[in-house]
C-alpha cells in the first residue's frame, strides 16, 4: 500500500515542544499535514495514554486478516467504554479519539489507508525510505 501523506515524519522541532509539554503532564497533538508538525494544542498526558492504548489496542485485537480496522469501530468502542470515565467528563471521547489517532499517524505508530472509505487504519509499516521514517 502506499504512503498517506498523513504520516510523519514531524520536525524535530515537533518533538521538543512535545518533550517540554510532557514536564507539565501534557502531550503536544502532532499532524503531520501541518508545516510544524504541530496541531496547535495539548491534551492532558492520562487522557492521551489511554485514549492511545485504546486505538493500539483495537488493531491489535479487531483489525481484519489486512491488518486493517475501520475508523467508526475504534471511536464506536471508545465511546462504549469511556463513557463515564472520570477522564473523560460528559463522555466525550469522539473528539480525542480522532485528535489521538491524528498523532498517531504523524509519529508513525499507525498508518491511514489511503483512499479508504470509510476510514481504516492499520500499524505502522515501516519503509526503508527517508520520507516515511519517525524518529
Amino acid at each position: 500500500m502506499e504512503r498517506d501523506p498523513h504520516s510523519g515524519p514531524v520536525p524535530e522541532q515537533a518533538w521538543h515542544a512535545d518533550a517540554l509539554a510532557r514536564e507539565r503532564g501534557r502531550v503536544q497533538i502532532f499532524n503531520a499535514t501541518r508545516p510544524d508538525g504541530l496541531d496547535g494544542w495539548t491534551m492532558d498526558a492520562q487522557q492521551y495514554e489511554l485514549m492511545r492504548a485504546h486505538i493500539l489496542d483495537m488493531i491489535d485485537e479487531h483489525a481484519d486478516a489486512d491488518g486493517t480496522i475501520a475508523l467508526r469501530d475504534v471511536i464506536d468502542a471508545a465511546q462504549r467504554r469511556y463513557a463515564t470515565h472520570p477522564l473523560f467528563p460528559g463522555g466525550r471521547t469522539r473528539n480525542y479519539c480522532t485528535f489521538t489517532k491524528v498523532d498517531l499517524e504523524a509519529r508513525c505508530e499507525i498508518d491511514r489507508i489511503p483512499r479508504s472509505s470509510p476510514q481504516r487504519i492499520r500499524r505502522h509499516v515501516r519503509r526503508d525510505t527517508p520520507t516515511s521514517c519517525c524518529r
